[in-house]
């Protein structure tokens, strides 16, 4: 595959992924009055054997599967961010069954900070000196709404950073994506499973009793594995730049749908955090455009 197909073919896979993402809202808004942990179990529980059967079609995917499950060191620290992850999507789900899509949006859009800031203290990597005022930026953003309500806005900086731990975990281990996102969702499936049984035994778990909930009980798996499993595709297609770019089609297509189809009000002061979070978002990218454009060309070799 040539590079401008392999950078295309990157694009559309990364923008299919973040419009999955930005219209995940509308699908944990059919589950609303549902119990959260119910429905981040039945997430988890259906999305193994959709990884497996990716698996399946893969050369050697099971195999490598396997050989992870049986790596005691790996599965230790795959179990550690399978709940980072956990939590990233219990805190989204909350959100949304709560109807604050727009302040979980904010979140998302904070992400590449929050991952500037892990990259800083532990891993090393020196923050530009235009990443401090952005970072200023963002702090007042979310004390701004405190200020004005006295309320603590939590989600915000629960999602970002319990995703970006996830993705620190992740960055450190030598696993491809796909095995490693297997082997989570297995890990984390004993404990849903168990969960879901025990619901189901004491008569308050709705599978199988409500035939709507259980359809989208069940679809929960597709809408988990299809954002996932294209974000990887993009990811190993697409110069890091341009995933930050492509990024904020969800959290921007978030806050559509909360607006305009889920009808949840955003206040004057949920408007200026995600401005002076858009203003630090406009700035970290700026900088590194412009950290793009001043590397020198590769030298060429003489024929």
């Amino acid at each position: 595959m040539s590079d401008t197909n392999r950078v295309r073919s990157g694009l559309i896979y990364g923008l299919i992924a973040y419009l999955c993402w930005g219209l995940v809202p509308l699908y944990f808004a059919q589950l609303i009055g549902v119990d959260a942990l119910e429905i981040l179990s039945h997430r988890i529980v259906w999305s193994l054997p959709l990884m497996i059967a990716v698996l399946a079609f893969s050369r050697g995917g099971l195999k490598r599967f396997a050989a992870t499950m049986a790596n005691r060191r790996l599965v230790l620290w795959l179990l550690a961010s399978s709940l980072f992850l956990s939590m990233n999507w219990l805190f989204y789900i909350y959100a949304t069954l709560t109807e604050r899509v727009a302040e979980a949006s904010l979140g998302y859009y904070m992400l590449p900070l929050v991952n500037a800031g892990l990259a800083r203290v532990f891993l090393g990597e020196r923050l530009r000196p235009l990443h401090y005022p952005a970072l200023a930026i963002i702090a007042i953003g979310v004390l701004i709404p405190f200020a004005a309500k006295r309320e603590f806005l939590w989600i915000p900086i629960a999602l970002p950073v319990t995703f970006g731990i996830y993705g620190l975990i992740r960055k450190k281990l030598p696993v491809e994506s796909a095995v490693g996102l297997a082997t989570e969702t297995a890990l984390l499936s004993v404990p849903c499973l168990g969960y879901l049984i025990y619901r189901a035994t004491t008569g308050i778990g709705l599978f199988a009793i409500d035939p709507r909930a259980s359809f989208w009980f069940v679809f929960g798996g597709v809408v988990t594995v299809v954002p996932l499993m294209t974000f990887t595709l993009s990811i190993r297609r697409l110069p890091l730049l341009a995933q930050t770019f492509i990024q904020f089609v969800s959290p921007t297509v978030q806050v559509i749908v909360a607006v305009l189809i889920l009808d949840q009000t955003v206040t004057w002061d949920r408007w200026i955090a995600l401005g002076c979070v858009l203003l630090a978002v406009a700035i970290f990218i700026a900088d590194a455009v412009a950290r793009t454009v001043a590397k020198p060309a590769p030298a060429t070799t003489p024929a």
